[in-house]
């Protein structure tokens, strides 16, 4: 029982996928994009996150469209390419939005106030500068406990991209590569359009 429920926490795709995955991933958006908004944490992609120079609500919102739609895009049509077996749109889509939940809790770390010095801190201060500011040493901590967090969702989209794929091996590895690594590139450009 121990067992299974470890092996949930690291795939839950065995269980939740489809039409289900996709509710709750989008109710977890919809958290998430509201814990950003008021936190005035921004996702400038996929593997990048901090302030942003627009507080705009629209803007927190395309942001986690992108940081969604973009590795789901990626993911599907190299599904389409590299798999054997029918893809189905829904679960890429349910999938990944699910694999994006423990986001929340790193967003939640954003209102904690060494965080927020720390992202109010003048970044063309000098490292000794910057390391006398109040908390500076605690907020850099906490972005360690915070990293945790989007690991936890790295490994769920890994498990999301070989479940709703049916990938495995090298295909499985170079589509993942792509779909984090060129989507976090992609997504970078796409929001920068939002400032």
């Amino acid at each position: 029982m121990k067992k299974q429920y470890l092996y949930g926490l690291v795939n839950p795709f065995e269980r939740v996928a489809g039409l289900d995955s996709l509710l709750w991933g989008l109710a977890g958006m919809v958290v998430s994009t509201v814990l950003c908004y008021f936190s005035a944490w921004h996702y400038h992609g996929l593997l990048h996150f901090g302030p942003a120079p627009n507080p705009a609500w629209w803007c927190y919102a395309v942001e986690h469209l992108v940081v969604w739609l973009v590795p789901v895009a990626l993911f599907y049509l190299g599904g389409l390419l590299l798999s054997r077996s029918h893809i189905r749109l829904i679960d890429v889509l349910g999938t990944v939005a699910f694999a994006q939940l423990p986001l929340i809790i790193m967003n939640l770390f954003e209102f904690l106030p060494p965080m927020q010095n720390l992202a109010k801190m003048d970044m063309h201060q000098s490292p000794v500068e910057m390391m006398q500011q109040p908390g500076f040493l605690v907020g850099i901590w906490l972005s360690l406990v915070a990293f945790v967090f989007l690991i936890w969702t790295l490994v769920w989209m890994f498990q999301a991209l070989k479940v709703s794929c049916n990938l495995k091996g090298y295909r499985l590895g170079i589509l993942y590569c792509v779909g984090v690594f060129g989507g976090d590139v992609i997504c970078r450009y796409l929001i920068r359009l939002c400032y």
